[in-house]
């Protein structure tokens, strides 16, 4: 089943459908795996305002969100696991605030108590 969202304001366009383990064919993101970018997208976007507000320049960030279901049960997201790669240029004390910010990220807030997520830190050449 495909569906497409469309943000009013930019008028950007979300097509869906369900996983092949779900009726669907797999062919763009399932609503959960939309709902884990979004946890990766926040992370890198509260660290991106942080940075700017700071004046500092961050150069290359890569996250890799790694979603698993549950497997009994209502079907439904049970850990999300991130994988954020900062540049290893980048001093350890821009760093540790980089990762303070991250737990404030609000969809990480929203999901808390209801999926599992870790956040695993990397330094290294991008």
């Amino acid at each position: 089943m495909h569906t497409e969202a469309k943000h009013s304001l930019s008028g950007s366009v979300i097509h869906t459908d369900a996983p092949k383990d779900h009726d669907g064919e797999g062919e763009d993101f399932a609503p959960t795996d939309l709902l884990a970018s979004s946890l990766g997208t926040c992370v890198i976007t509260i660290m991106g305002i942080e940075a700017k507000r700071r004046g500092w320049e961050l150069g290359k960030i890569k996250i890799d969100v790694y979603k698993t279901m549950t497997s009994e049960g209502p079907r439904k997201i049970k850990t999300l696991v991130l994988e954020i790669f900062m540049p290893d240029e980048l001093d350890s004390e821009k760093y540790k605030i980089l990762q303070r910010i991250a737990e404030d990220c609000p969809v990480k807030h929203n999901l808390e108590g209801s999926v599992d997520i870790k956040l695993n830190w990397y330094q290294t050449k991008l």
